[in-house]
């Protein structure tokens, strides 16, 4: 151990040495400026890589029957003097058979071994024997890391299960398909896991996805800090955790009510901005602006050959707009170029009627000119490319273009849609009255939630697509993406390579899809595989039957998991309605007493955080609303009052069975005695 060790920090050395030479390199130019950043980035980058593996460098080994042994850890480690190398990275093809072979189908493997590490020293070692052989004294056959993992407490922070990846589980990981691979799996299934280990071993498998980055979306900020130390302790630091709001960059503090968002989350309003936008890009009308003294006109048959060529150019109706501009400015100096040519023709003609005589042979300028002599410049030529300078810097140009084709701002173009009730039944026909009516905002009303998706998809049509995009997205809890926000992760993957997490038995009120293909299908068609994991790993058997007859209500067709794990039947406590926060802090003081140590939980109605942070109870627990504990885990829940959470909102049954199905050791709800 202490040589692989002894050559990462030998690497560390060499990249840290490499990157200060870099830095101090002459560079001479902008362009060797510019590569020595680019060069000093990318051994920043492979300096955390090599420090971020450091914790639990090697957490495996596996022994062949023929005798070769290869040593499984974060990272891979070879030295050019070895044929093997002294640590394979787990996401290489070679350490395979650590996660996939089993007694059954050995994979010609007599040991997995299985190390844990603290600093730098192994505190536990425990061998699978898989070859059907008998221990010897070298072998340390146990309990296993799963077991060990399964019943450690929690720590408010997910951690790397790398060591401990299940054959289902490291199959979607190392999935070689390119497109959209979909994780669906109920409570304790480790879907969150499962995706952001594929993000890894997409990082290090799909060079080309790695240069263009990973993007994993989480449905809020509690989850993403809860997830933000797995990809980091597995090496990947070039990863963007956001949620939507971060994507759109747009801030907000108010939500609308259920139906108002579930209206806002249809593809329909996408095209009803879509189509309100057209009606700013030169619907119809001519174009006239004044060069020197003389006005030159185009007509509206003109003016819409140029408004289709610069929609065809330039994605973006911005962007668009100044293509339009330099197409009306070329469409213009055409003119005046045939305009002039018109004029001395008939010049001529004019000339040759009143004198008879012919002005070209009269002059030679036509001989001149087929003998390729250069002319002599007569007044009446135009210097065309600085007349189209000119203009296209003319102010009562661009004034002229404005009319035809404003500039637009995209919270301008949402507002212009949501806040004018003609605008509402002209674009969105397929709504009803009451419908539009529920959309229709106040000009100063702040955005909410809702709004989000509504203003990346305007800045999208107005400005172009977004300045950052991905080579692969991660979406945890995706079954609560709306259409709107499928549209917004889509349009940050242009190659459509995703991996999505979710349990439609957990949707909440706002999506309004059913299933993976009804959510998926408008915007990717059918390149989508989906795999299902069926083996719960944290919540207990017990806790899983508890919740079966609320699951068959609201996911009627969705298989059961099972679970690996038994532990304690869940309890319920009864309170006065007025008395449940101080019963709720009676049981949290009972369970701190007797496991001193462990996370605890509260999950109340969103109505409710307040009233219980008031009760100073987070000082025993962490109080989370039920609309937000969706892929978080405590030791021991307490869910307060579970009749108020099912009833809160649209949908909350399904807020009530992920509460129910949090916990990993406990679960306790305290319910209201009738009146």
């Amino acid at each position: 151990m202490s040589s692989l060790y002894e050559l990462l920090t030998e690497r560390i050395s060499e990249a840290r040495a490499h990157r200060a030479s870099v830095l101090k390199a002459p560079a001479d130019s902008a362009g060797e400026v510019y590569e020595r950043e680019i060069a000093a980035e990318r051994l920043a980058k492979e300096i955390g890589r090599l420090e971020g593996a450091e914790k639990g460098l090697v957490f495996g080994r596996i022994d062949w029957t023929d005798g070769t042994a290869l040593r499984i850890g974060r990272i891979g480690l070879h030295t050019e003097e070895d044929d093997l190398p002294l640590l394979v990275d787990w996401r290489a093809n070679a350490a395979r058979p650590f996660y996939e072979a089993t007694p059954v189908h050995p994979m010609d493997l007599r040991r997995r071994r299985h190390l844990r590490l603290e600093e730098r020293t192994v505190i536990s070692v425990s061998d699978e024997l898989l070859d059907g052989t008998a221990p010897t004294e070298e072998d340390v056959v146990g309990d296993g890391p799963l077991t060990e993992a399964l019943s450690a407490r929690r720590t408010g922070r997910m951690h790397a299960a790398v060591a401990t990846l299940q054959a289902e589980q490291d199959a979607i990981v190392r999935s070689a398909h390119r497109g959209v691979t979909v994780v669906q799996g109920g409570p304790g299934t480790g879907k969150t896991v499962v995706a952001l280990h594929r993000a890894a071993y997409v990082l290090y498998a799909f060079p080309r996805a790695a240069e263009e980055g990973v993007l994993v979306v989480g449905p809020n900020a509690r989850f993403l800090d809860y997830i933000s130390q797995v990809l980091p302790s597995l090496g990947e630091n070039d990863v963007v955790l956001a949620t939507c709001r971060e994507l759109a960059g747009v801030s907000t503090s108010t939500v609308d009510p259920f139906d108002t968002a579930r209206l806002k989350g249809g593809s329909d309003l996408a095209d009803a901005l879509a189509g309100l936008l057209r009606v700013h890009q030169a619907p119809a009308g001519d174009f006239t602006v004044r060069v020197g003294q003389e006005p030159v006109h185009l007509s509206g048959e003109e003016v819409a050959t140029a408004r289709d060529a610069a929609v065809a150019a330039a994605p973006g109706h911005n962007p668009a707009r100044q293509v339009l501009k330099e197409l009306l400015v070329d469409a213009v100096t055409d003119k005046m170029q045939r305009d002039m040519g018109d004029l001395l023709e008939q010049i001529d003609a004019d000339a040759a009627r009143m004198t008879g005589m012919d002005l070209d042979r009269f002059t030679g300028a036509a001989q001149r000119r087929a003998e390729g002599a250069a002319d002599s410049g007569p007044v009446h030529e135009l210097d065309l490319d600085a007349v189209r300078a000119d203009l296209l810097d003319d102010a009562d140009v661009d004034r002229a273009v404005e009319v035809l084709w404003p500039r637009l701002v995209p919270g301008d173009l949402v507002k212009a849609l949501l806040t004018n009730a003609g605008a509402l039944a002209e674009h969105l026909p397929r709504l009803t009255e009451r419908e539009r009516s529920l959309l229709l905002r106040g000009p100063d009303d702040p955005w909410t939630d809702a709004d989000v998706p509504l203003l990346d998809e305007a800045a999208s049509l107005v400005d172009g697509p977004p300045e950052r995009t991905y080579g692969h997205v991660v979406v945890d809890e995706a079954q609560e993406l709306t259409a709107m926000q499928w549209r917004m992760i889509v349009r940050r993957c242009p190659a459509r390579a995703m991996t999505l997490v979710g349990d439609f038995a957990q949707a909440g009120p706002v999506a309004t899809a059913r299933d993976w293909k009804e959510a998926l299908s408008p915007h990717v068609g059918p390149r989508f595989k989906v795999h299902h994991l069926t083996v719960s790993y944290r919540t207990t058997q017990e806790i899983l039957e508890s919740v079966r007859d609320l699951l068959t209500r609201i996911a009627p067709d969705q298989k059961p998991t099972r679970s690996l794990r038994s532990g304690e039947s869940p309890r319920t406590v009864t309170a006065p309605p007025d008395g449940l926060a101080t019963a709720v802090v009676q049981e949290l003081r009972a369970q701190s007493t007797a496991h001193p140590g462990e996370l605890l939980g509260v999950i109340c109605a969103d109505t409710r955080v307040s009233e219980l942070t008031a009760q100073g109870i987070a000082h025993h627990a962490r109080v989370v609303p039920a609309s937000e504990a969706r892929g978080l885990e405590f030791d021991g829940v307490v869910v307060m009052n579970p009749e108020e959470i099912a009833t809160a909102r649209p949908g909350g049954e399904r807020d009530l069975y992920v509460a129910l199905t949090r916990a990993t050791k406990r679960l306790c709800t305290i319910t209201a005695q009738p009146a």
